[in-house]
């Protein structure tokens, strides 16, 4: 699921749930799986989630930039979740 949404760096980060983020699909998919069975990845930075507002993609961007991760710049979530 797409996530671009500025994550707090502070305490309050963990709790913040009105958007998508790792915190939160965290907690949705506890309700119905296990904590040990559930695998979330967020990848993202500040440069690849201007470049999404701005309609860009490959041609502009270099796969070198795309690969840095900022867990506050989460672009894309994803979720593994096993019954």
């Amino acid at each position: 699921m797409p996530g671009i949404s500025h994550i707090a760096q502070d305490g309050w980060g963990k709790y913040w749930l009105w958007s998508f983020t790792d915190a939160s699909m965290q907690r949705i998919m506890e309700e119905c799986f296990t904590h040990g069975k559930i695998s979330i990845q967020t990848n993202g930075n500040v440069l690849v989630a201007s470049a999404f507002l701005y309609g860009m993609g490959l041609p502009e961007i270099k796969k070198e930039q795309l690969d840095q991760h900022d867990p506050h710049y989460q672009v894309i979530i994803t979720v593994r979740a096993v019954k």
